[in-house]
């Protein structure tokens, strides 16, 4: 078996209730003065999306309809998705793909201190 390689993406993912999602817009919009560009939803769980460059990392807003707290989701890439769900399966981590519907390819995972990491593929 390859040695297996975790690295952090570029994305960060925030999850907003659509009751803050247009304040959230605008803060990042018109506040920060950020590069805000608004996209059609990719994940099946969200109304509406924006793309907001954020230094060398992109930040996506998500107006979803079914999370009650906003929720920060961080990418994390690797190598080889089936090694990586073994070795964090044998370390006592699991994937919680069943709470929540996330693109295809893609793995949920939590940190000890309940921390969203998006697991996926390196591309």
């Amino acid at each position: 078996m390859s040695e297996i390689i975790f690295e952090a993406g570029n994305d960060i993912t925030l999850n907003i209730p659509k009751e803050r999602y247009e304040a959230t817009l605008r803060f990042y919009r018109d506040i920060l003065l950020l590069d805000v560009e608004e996209k059609a939803a990719d994940q099946p769980s969200a109304r509406l999306a924006a793309k907001v460059q954020f230094g060398n990392s992109t930040l996506w807003l998500y107006c979803t309809g079914t999370t009650a707290q906003p929720a920060t989701w961080l990418e994390l890439c690797t190598n080889d998705m089936t090694a990586a769900l073994n070795y964090l399966h044998t370390n006592g981590i699991i994937s919680e793909d069943a709470q929540e519907t996330v693109p295809e390819g893609m793995r949920l995972v939590r940190d000890p201190a309940g921390n969203t990491l998006l697991l996926k593929a390196r591309e």
